[in-house]
């Protein structure tokens, strides 16, 4: 699918939504896990239980496997899942932040009727007829499956200089646990920023910021802006690859529009 998610304020964020054939294949890959997490998870049961309680037995292999696994995998693993990884998909907030585990928790509920009691039937043609390939699990959480934003991440390459002043500060940030989709994400934020109304742009700024923070391990209570903590992580990471900032010094690649003073808000 082309088009990106849309956020209430009508701006496209550059993350193309995956199709229903490639979320298809990605969950039978996790179908294949799950099978035989549950033989492994059943046998160990078996060997401590013994056969005097084989409906507990059976009852905590589906619950386990069926329910808590897919949950706890997307938690830990930031909306990825053993298919969803082979096939570079992602699960994300709708408005593109990323998956929180209230959201992945909604999803593996929800997913016990709309994927497993309907053998898939509920999830594929909701996911059909949805503009973003959403199946209900998604429309319950307010996620959307998105494919690897590393490859859009690439097209149009901008470059985003150190903001006056900040140069030191930008030096001193070690980014080395970001991956390119994390900075992908960060990227589609500060590109569409001036197009986001005032109340959305301060509220994704603070969520994107507080994840990124976490991400890097970082606790000190900086005396800066949510946009402009961004804006320095994204340099801090073209810095850390070369390549590009090489480039935009020379006057070869374009630069990001600088953010206005609306950045002060917090």
């Amino acid at each position: 699918m082309q088009h990106g998610v849309v956020t209430p304020e009508a701006v496209i964020l550059e993350l193309p939504t995956a199709g229903v054939a490639t979320r298809a294949f990605a969950r039978l890959i996790d179908l294949f896990g799950q099978f035989v997490a549950a033989l492994a998870l059943g046998w160990v049961l078996v060997w401590m239980l013994g056969s005097a309680a084989p409906a507990l037995a059976v009852l905590l292999v589906v619950f386990i496997v069926g329910i808590v696994l897919p949950i706890a995998t997307e938690v830990i693993w930031r909306g990825r899942s053993p298919g969803k990884a082979l096939f570079g998909l992602r699960v994300v907030g709708r408005d593109g932040a990323p998956e929180s585990p209230r959201q992945a928790v909604v999803r593996g509920l929800v997913a016990i009727v709309d994927l497993y009691i309907s053998f898939g039937f509920l999830a594929v043609s909701s996911s059909m007829v949805s503009p973003t390939a959403q199946r209900i699990g998604d429309l319950s959480a307010g996620t959307v499956v998105i494919r690897d934003r590393s490859r859009t991440s690439g097209r149009n390459p901008i470059a985003f200089e150190p903001p006056p002043g900040y140069e030191a500060f930008i030096a001193s940030l070690d980014v080395g646990r970001l991956d390119e989709e994390d900075f992908s994400l960060i990227r589609s934020f500060l590109l569409r920023v001036h197009e986001l109304a005032p109340s959305a742009r301060i509220r994704l700024a603070a969520e994107l910021a507080a994840w990124s923070k976490e991400r890097l391990g970082i606790n000190e209570p900086w005396d800066i802006s949510n946009e402009m903590w961004l804006v320095c992580v994204a340099s801090a990471f073209q810095y850390r690859r070369g390549g590009l900032m090489a480039d935009a010094a020379l006057g070869l690649a374009p630069i990001a529009r600088p953010i206005s003073g609306e950045s002060s808000q917090r």
